[in-house]
């Protein structure tokens, strides 16, 4: 398993992408791939915003000055801040639509409750 981390068996990859290039850019097509698909099914934004943030890091692979680390680490935190909002905005809708779904309900209940009285 170590030697996955290794290139040519004697030099470490850089600090910042520690898989191979190969590695890296298959772990980024499936991970496009799997968000992509979660998009299409459910259309919730948080899952373009993983998108992006899984893809960005290959940056990782090509610039490694510590400006674009830099650059990269601000997009990431926006990106995984976004997530965190859109999906507590659509927890919260989810939430509103599920109380309006079964107030009427309970409505009709109280209802025929005092029609009885």
């Amino acid at each position: 398993m170590l030697t996955l981390f290794v290139d040519d068996g004697a030099k470490l990859q850089n600090v910042y992408a520690p898989l191979p290039l190969g590695m890296h850019i298959g772990f980024c097509v499936l991970a496009t791939i799997l968000y992509a698909v979660l998009y299409m099914r459910r259309r919730k934004p948080s899952y373009l915003c993983l998108l992006a943030a899984v893809d960005l890091t290959v940056v990782t692979q090509f610039w490694t000055h510590s400006a674009v680390i830099a650059t990269l680490f601000a997009a990431e935190v926006c990106l995984l801040t976004a997530c965190i909002v859109f999906s507590y905005k659509a927890a919260k809708q989810k939430k509103l639509e599920t109380a309006a779904a079964s107030a009427p309900e309970e409505d009709a209940v109280d209802g025929a409750f005092e029609d009885e009285e």
